[in-house]
């Protein structure tokens, strides 16, 4: 690897392919840590993998189903824990779909009182042929789980579990373990059942060669206990941060002789707040503003330019014959990186450590200033401190309130009002009444109903009224999302973001009612079959002249007699694709909406397959 490969700025991934399985191996489970997400881009996530393994995926985008049907089974094998009130506003379209990530994305805070700021991918991939390894991928991040176009930076460690212990991952390990506790206790829901075998695993597992030449790597943790990372003292140190303070900048400094050791990389509207003593002690750049906007004239494909933004975190640190490349989330903040209470940061934050000789990894000016990240920097030029006016008062002050309203406990209580779904937001537990700042109100809504304005929430968090009603719903539509909007008046700055509740008192039926209105009509479930049974080799009825998609759609309507052939086929083979249809058709008939969109004449066929299905799974 050349030594400018690590942070040259062609040198792009997407975020998807990080839960891309090894060949000879599938997806098997997965825990992730985020600052913030927004709920589509999480939803990618399953949709990668189902893409990955899809042998049409024309057919999959075209049908509903499927995708529903695959976002749901990965969902349950998947935990993405984020800090909570930092879940970006939901759209109304795609709200319905949140109700399969209800146990998946799970909200939390940092016990120091800061931001849960990690971000990670820990990955689990079941091998094919059983006689091989299970094998890990970790992923150290800077980048949250959203779709914006900053410069970030990941470490990709891929391994395989053996027997004996690897002590090096113990933090990481002992991070997956907190995760569930860090919930809110009145509300926190169970935790998953293979967060345990997973760190367990990742305790087990070695990782392959390493990166940039390097040939440790460590890991570190701040912010759960007394444990506090720095960067290591060392001869000359690099330090690429986009956000910076003041203390945290005056610590890192410490035992280098002059600015010529030391460098650092961030936001200009960041330096400008810095005190001019401390940006003394450094030789500043920042990112060129020209590098972080797609010039369409210039370009015809998209590339680096193509982002905007810094927001890579790294500490680069050469020590005698070694070089030291700290990233993850951790910025050069006090938050970030000075202890507080019982000796932790305020910040939960992961570090990763990249150790290796200079000969091999190169010194600091060939791995972070190579040629192609050089020509997007500038030199710091201070400017005026910015004044905050009215607007940046309030913006700052919704901010602050944004934390007090996410910690809350909500319960969610639902009522069967008819055909609809009455929802009722209360506080749960001993949630301590808030009164809001005078001139800033709180709405709030269902995060299903097309309502952006939502309810006035002041007497509920007040403790003057027990219960806010949020009106009713169908029964397809009931998630645990609420959608909070908070507006100063005088200004009229808003903030908007997405925030779990606790259901309580949910009907039966709700999953399958949301199944129903994805599958919609006879053609997504007839098109889902073509899915699962077109796929099965050679001689598949989809093969034939007289089989297009059209043709047997329309015969499977009359009697079914078309899909005699690939049913027996797939039972045959011994796959999960008749288990899949038999629970189906089972959901559909515990929604009442078998009726209207199961043809008679398959469900006439069906059950002389059904009996053969369940007793060769329970022959499993």
């Amino acid at each position: 690897m050349s030594h400018d490969a690590v942070f040259d700025p062609e040198n792009r991934e997407l975020y998807t392919t990080l839960v891309r399985a090894p060949d000879g191996y599938s997806f098997g489970h997965a825990a992730a840590a985020t600052y913030s997400l927004d709920f589509e881009t999480a939803l990618a996530i399953p949709i990668a993998i189902v893409f990955r393994d899809a042998e049409n995926k024309d057919e999959m985008l075209a049908s509903p189903l499927a995708l529903l049907q695959s976002v749901e089974r990965l969902a349950g094998r998947m935990a993405i824990y984020c800090d909570r009130g930092r879940i970006k506003d939901a759209r109304p379209n795609t709200a319905r779909l949140l109700s399969l990530y209800e146990k998946t994305i799970i909200e939390v805070g940092a016990p120091g009182g800061g931001a849960f700021h990690p971000k990670l991918w820990c990955i689990r991939f079941e091998p094919e042929n059983t006689v091989d390894p299970v094998r890990m991928r970790l992923a150290i991040l800077s980048r949250n789980l959203t779709n914006d176009r900053c410069w970030d930076l990941a470490l990709c460690l891929d391994g395989t579990v053996e027997d004996e212990a690897n002590e090096d991952n113990a933090p990481i390990s002992k991070l997956l373990r907190a995760l569930p506790r860090l919930a809110n206790e009145a509300t926190r829901p169970t935790p998953p059942k293979f967060l345990i075998s997973l760190a367990r695993d990742l305790d087990h597992c070695r990782w392959d060669k390493l990166p940039a030449g390097a040939t440790k790597v460590r890991f570190a943790v701040n912010g759960l206990d007394g444990e506090r990372w720095m960067p290591p003292k060392g001869d000359r140190i690099a330090i690429l941060s986009p956000f910076v303070s003041s203390e945290a900048l005056e610590d890192l400094a410490a035992g280098y002789d002059g600015p010529g050791q030391r460098r650092l990389i961030a936001r200009a509207e960041e330096l400008d707040c810095i005190k001019p003593e401390v940006r003394e002690l450094y030789e500043i750049s920042t990112l060129d503003e020209r590098a972080t906007h797609f010039e369409e004239e210039e370009e015809e494909i998209t590339c680096s330019a193509d982002l905007e933004g810094l927001h890579a975190k790294a500490y680069l640190v050469e020590r005698g014959s070694r070089l030291h490349i700290h990233l993850g989330s951790a910025n050069a903040t006090s938050a970030a990186l000075r202890p507080e209470k019982r000796g932790r940061t305020r910040n939960v934050e992961v570090m990763a450590t990249l150790d290796g000789p200079i000969s091999r990894m190169g010194k600091i000016e060939d791995v972070l200033f190579s040629e192609g990240f050089n020509r997007l920097l500038n030199d710091y030029a201070p400017s005026e401190s910015p004044q905050q006016d009215a607007a940046a008062a309030a913006e700052k002050s919704l901010e602050e309130l944004r934390c007090v309203v996410s910690a809350l406990p909500l319960d969610l209580h639902c009522t069967q009002q008819g055909d609809l779904i009455g929802l009722e937001v209360k506080l749960a537990g001993k949630a301590v009444p808030l009164d809001l700042p005078p001139g800033v109100r709180c709405f709030v809504r269902a995060v299903t109903v097309p309502n952006e304005r939502g309810h006035d929430s002041a007497d509920l968090l007040a403790g003057k009224d027990q219960a806010l009603s949020l009106g009713s719903v169908a029964l397809g539509d009931v998630t645990r999302w609420l959608g909070i909007r908070l507006l100063d008046e005088e200004t009229k700055i808003e903030l908007a973001f997405t925030l779990g509740a606790r259901l309580v008192g949910l009907p039966e039926g709700r999953d399958e009612a949301v199944l129903r209105a994805h599958i919609a009509n006879v053609e997504n479930f007839l098109r889902y079959l073509s899915l699962l049974l077109g796929t099965l080799g050679e001689g598949s009825f989809l093969e034939s002249e007289t089989g297009g998609e059209g043709q047997w759609l329309r015969r499977l309507s009359q009697d079914g007699t078309s899909l005699l052939e690939p049913l027996v086929r797939a039972l045959s083979l011994d796959g999960d694709e008749l288990a899949e249809i038999d629970s189906l058709v089972m959901r559909l008939k515990n929604s009442g909406g078998a009726d209207d969109i199961i043809p008679k004449g398959f469900l006439a066929l069906w059950d002389s397959f059904a009996p053969l299905v369940k007793r060769k799974g329970a022959r499993r």
